[in-house]
């Protein structure tokens, strides 16, 4: 039996028209699935720039605290120097109480995190925000975590020694102050030999030092921080 002319092109037709129904409903499919990671994607950025912003203002705080205790460590020495005894024993027991360099700072990091898991990360086009994130969470993460143990283990000696040979003691108010509250001075016995010796001294330097290095590292943190903003603007409005 033979088909018609017609027949086969009334087959032909319709197989066509299936097959190209099949391929526009996966096109369409796709193009939806794309539109919804690529506003998942968006959505992720968005409220990455907003826990940026929050990590900022620890950013700022904590270096504002590392500034003070290099502040404070300079006019301790400055009177060691000087010999002069500028400084009386109850300002210079108070400026040793509030050097303060063991803070850590710690990035909110589940933003970042949840980019990397969905695949949403994959779909950033701007190559600068894709590479300072990862510089970000991964290169200086790891920077801050190393360093900041560091110094935790450090003040633990400096702390321990120090108000150990001046005799301090102290009350902490939790209620008050920005993270560990409001240390209140109730007594000390100032140990003039260990205020000028080169222990003492040393142990000023090395914290002084940890401060400024710590300040450091959380300054470029926080320029990448803003420049990030900047990228992942342009990333959501281009």
């Amino acid at each position: 039996m033979k088909f018609s002319t017609d027949r086969f092109g009334s087959y032909f037709l319709n197989s066509f028209v299936i097959l190209v129904s099949v391929i526009l409903s996966f096109y369409i499919e796709g193009r939806r699935d794309f539109s919804n990671q690529n506003s998942n994607k968006n959505k992720l950025i968005t409220d990455l720039v907003n826990t940026i912003e929050e990590d900022k203002i620890q950013l700022e705080y904590i270096m504002s605290e590392m500034n003070k205790t290099v502040k404070l460590i300079n006019e301790i020495q400055t009177d060691i120097n000087s010999k002069n005894n500028n400084l009386s024993q109850s300002e210079i027991i108070t400026k040793i109480s509030e050097i303060k360099f063991s803070y850590s700072f710690f990035p909110q990091e589940g933003i970042f995190n949840q980019l990397i898991s969905t695949g949403s990360f994959e779909l950033i086009e701007n190559k600068d925000l894709k590479l300072l994130l990862l510089k970000i969470y991964n290169h200086q993460n790891n920077r801050n975590y190393s360093i900041s143990n560091i110094i935790d283990m450090y003040s633990i000696d400096f702390y321990t020694d120090v108000y150990q040979k001046f005799r301090i003691n102290v009350n902490i108010n939790n209620m008050e102050g920005e993270i560990y509250g409001i240390q209140v001075i109730n007594d000390f016995i100032f140990d003039l030999d260990y205020y000028y010796s080169d222990e003492f001294y040393g142990f000023l330097t090395r914290a002084k030092t940890y401060a400024f290095l710590y300040a450091r590292l959380l300054n470029d943190i926080s320029e990448n921080f803003e420049q990030a903003k900047i990228y992942s603007q342009y990333e959501l409005t281009n």
